[in-house]
Parts: structure tokens; C-alpha cells; sequence
């Protein structure tokens, strides 16, 4: 996506990179806890970030009226 904010694939990657240490120090069924959570946080953020690029996509477009 060309739009604002990080890819879906670019926030996953940022939170296995957060998580990293986390693994280690938790209990397995914690950790699927955590990941599920962490899975429902990058939806809604991505989500989010293709709804601000549709709103931009808008407002850059040149109004339909306005032409002469």
C-alpha cells in the first residue's frame, strides 16, 4: 500500500521484533494471549491506514465541478 503509516507486513514484522524477548519469559498459552491481542492491534492500525489513504486519495482528487 502506498498510503500512510507502515504496511501490514511492515507492523508484523516490528512486533515479532518487540516480541522477541517476550517469548522467552512467558508461558505459552500468556504468549497466545499476547499474540492474538498483537494480531487485533495491526488489523485495526491497518485498517486505519487504509482509511486515511482513501481520505486522501479524495481529497487530492480534483473536485468533478470545478472543471471549465
Amino acid at each position: 500500500m502506498d498510503g500512510p503509516g507502515l504496511s501490514r507486513q511492515e507492523l508484523e514484522y516490528e512486533a515479532r521484533w518487540l516480541l522477541r524477548k517476550v517469548k522467552s519469559e512467558v508461558d505459552a498459552p500468556t504468549m497466545k494471549v499476547m499474540e492474538n491481542l498483537v494480531d487485533v492491534v495491526i488489523t485495526l492500525i491497518d485498517k486505519n491506514n487504509a482509511a486515511l489513504a482513501r481520505r486522501l486519495e479524495t481529497r487530492e482528487s480534483p473536485d468533478v465541478g470545478d472543471e471549465y
